[in-house]
């Protein structure tokens, strides 16, 4: 057994003990999407999970991940955390270049565009 407080103890892992790592270019979108989510805090993944998303490829090969927050509440929250966002998606997807947080009112979609580093979009 090994004393919690003993440094020089020595830990050999055997690589065949450790789980197999994916590569994100051999993840499908559900696990990119669970590992996006895995970056933020409990209180965050819970406002995460009651929001839908989906990621919209355009021709010049970059795309857009859509966030559809349930309110303007959980949209006014998740905009304080554009730069976290903005870094997690840059981990989960290289061609991801913008991000959207959106939400329903009057049967029509209100987005606010992001750009990397968190910064929002004028235009949107």
């Amino acid at each position: 057994m090994t004393e919690s407080y003993n440094f020089e103890e020595e830990f050999n892992f055997i690589d065949d003990e450790l789980p197999p790592r994916k590569r994100t270019q051999d993840m499908t979108e559900t696990e990119l999407l669970q590992r996006f989510k895995s970056f933020f805090t409990s209180s965050d993944r819970a406002m995460l999970q009651d929001c839908l998303f989906r990621i919209i490829n355009r021709e010049d090969g970059t795309g857009v991940l859509e966030i559809l927050c349930p309110n303007a509440v959980v949209q006014h929250r998740l905009s304080r955390k554009s730069l976290k966002i903005s870094n997690c998606i840059n981990t989960c997807w290289g061609h991801i270049k913008l991000f959207s947080l959106c939400i329903k009112q009057n049967d029509q979609l209100l987005c606010k565009r992001f750009k990397h580093g968190g910064h929002l979009l004028k235009d949107s």
